[in-house]
C-alpha cells in the first residue's frame, strides 16, 4: 500500500504544469484605481509622476480602449490631487513649411492621433496643461536630405523637450504629471538608451515615480517587448483584474484590464 501511495504521488507530481509566471513577483488588484492607490501609498510625496504608454501601432478592435483613454478616465484624476501641472508629449504646431510632411509621416508610422486630439481628451483634467513648444527650425531639423523624418533625432528632441518643460516647472516648486511614451519615462534605461529618458536625469534632482501603462491587446503582438520581464504576466490578464509589477524603487508597470480572457489564452 505504501508503494502504491508513492507511485500515485509521483504521478500527480509529474502532471503538475510549471508556469514561469509563478516566479515573477507581482500583485493582482481589482481595478486601475486600486493600482494607483497602491503606488501612491508606497511612494509618498513625489514631485514628478512620469507616466508612459506603449503606443498603439495598429487599429484596435471594438471596445478596446487606447492607453490614453485609460489615462484620461482612470488615472490622471487620481494623480491630479497631488499635482500642479500636466506636461503632454505633444507639440504645438508652428505655422511653417514642412508641418504637414512631418505630421503625416509621424502619424503613418505611429498610428497616433494628432497633438490637438491628445490635448482635447486631456482638457477635462482642469490642470494647467503644457505641450512641447516647437520652432520652425526645430521642425525642419527632423527631416533628412530626402525629406524623410529622422525618427531617432525626433526621439532625442522629444526627450529633451519633456525634460526641459518638466524641469522648468519643478524649479518653480510645482509637482508635475508627465504623459508620453514608455521609452522616455524610464528610471532605469537600458544601455545605449539613456539619452532617450527624461526621467533618469530628473531623478537626480527630485523625486520621480515611473508608471508604465500596458494595454494587453496593444502590446501582445509587439515582438520587441517579448523579452521584457513583465511580458509573461499578460497570460494572467483579464477583464476583472489589474496586474502590478515593480521594476525597481519607484518604477511600476500596470497591466491594465483586458477586454476578455482571449489574451491570456494565446
Amino acid at each position: 500500500m505504501a508503494f502504491l501511495t508513492l507511485i500515485l504521488t509521483l504521478v500527480a507530481a509529474c502532471n503538475t504544469v510549471y508556469d514561469p509566471v509563478d516566479d515573477i513577483p507581482h500583485r493582482v488588484l481589482p481595478n486601475t484605481g486600486a493600482a494607483i492607490r497602491t503606488i501612491l501609498a508606497e511612494t509618498g510625496n513625489v514631485q514628478v509622476y512620469a507616466v508612459g504608454e506603449y503606443h498603439v501601432t495598429s487599429p484596435l478592435h471594438d471596445r478596446v480602449a487606447a492607453p490614453l483613454a485609460h489615462f484620461t478616465d482612470d488615472i490622471v484624476g487620481r494623480l491630479s490631487t497631488w499635482a500642479d501641472d500636466l506636461v503632454v508629449e505633444a507639440w504645438f504646431d508652428a505655422s511653417c513649411a514642412g508641418d504637414d510632411t512631418v505630421q503625416a509621416q509621424i502619424q503613418a508610422v505611429t498610428n497616433r492621433p494628432a497633438a490637438a486630439a491628445d490635448l482635447t481628451q486631456l482638457a477635462a483634467t482642469k490642470l494647467p496643461m503644457h505641450g512641447l513648444p516647437m520652432t520652425c527650425i526645430e521642425h525642419s531639423s527632423m527631416l533628412d536630405a530626402k525629406g524623410r523624418v529622422d525618427f531617432f533625432r525626433l526621439l532625442v528632441m522629444v526627450t529633451d523637450k519633456l525634460r526641459e518643460s518638466t524641469e522648468r516647472l519643478v524649479k518653480q516648486g510645482h509637482s508635475v504629471i508627465v504623459y508620453g511614451g514608455a521609452l522616455h519615462n524610464d528610471l532605469y534605461p537600458r544601455w545605449a538608451l539613456e539619452e532617450l529618458s527624461y526621467a533618469a536625469p530628473l531623478a537626480k534632482q527630485t523625486t520621480v515615480v515611473e508608471i508604465d501603462l500596458v494595454v494587453p491587446e496593444v502590446v501582445e503582438p509587439l515582438k520587441v517587448l517579448w523579452q521584457e520581464p513583465w511580458y509573461p504576466l499578460l497570460s494572467r490578464s483579464g477583464p476583472s483584474r489589474v496586474l502590478l509589477w515593480e521594476r525597481g524603487p519607484n518604477s511600476y508597470v500596470i497591466i491594465l484590464p483586458a477586454k476578455s480572457e482571449a489574451v491570456a489564452r494565446r
